[in-house]
């Protein structure tokens, strides 16, 4: 088999071909089918995916209902909480369609790290701008939806954070 090639997009943007063709060597190749679910909210992740081909539909349960988050693509990735804090999934990745991803877990990732300092600093910083964006869509939400954690509840005028965005 041949050797997988990353995109220089995404998280991977800040590296150069031979940084993401070392970085490629720690990791290897999902396939989805249409309708599979990569990641489950609630189970254990520790994975990082790279979407090589196909689109995900990103979910949350709330109040036992299916929340539409987000949906991503080839160059776009999931997981990468895990990286960095290994623990139940925040959400459902559901292939839309075959589907081909990289992955790596954390342990891999930090032997690329100590192997390759220099590139996985690209890499962190990759993975770094991406959960701040994501973060600031959230706060978005959070603001347009006046939503405040319950605890805070009693002292606000706001919706407490129930789930209920309506």
């Amino acid at each position: 088999m041949s050797q997988v090639i990353l995109s220089g997009t995404g998280i991977l943007s800040f590296m150069d071909e031979e940084a993401r063709e070392k970085l490629a060597s720690y990791g290897q190749v999902v396939a989805t089918k249409a309708g599979e679910v990569l990641i489950r909210e609630g189970d254990v992740q520790s994975q990082l995916y790279i979407v090589l081909v196909g689109r995900f539909n990103i979910t949350t349960q709330v109040q036992g209902n299916d929340v539409h988050l987000d949906v991503v693509g080839a160059g776009d990735c999931l997981g990468e909480v895990a990286i960095f804090n290994p623990d139940r999934a925040s959400a459902t990745a559901t292939s839309l369609e075959n589907g081909q991803l990289w992955a790596i877990d954390a342990v891999a990732l930090q032997e690329f790290l100590l192997d390759w300092p220099h590139s996985g600093c690209a890499a962190i910083l990759g993975i770094n701008i991406i959960l701040s964006r994501r973060l600031k869509r959230a706060n978005a939400m959070i603001r347009a939806h006046e939503i405040v954690p319950a605890f805070l509840s009693v002292r606000s005028s706001k919706r407490a954070a129930t789930g209920k965005l309506s």
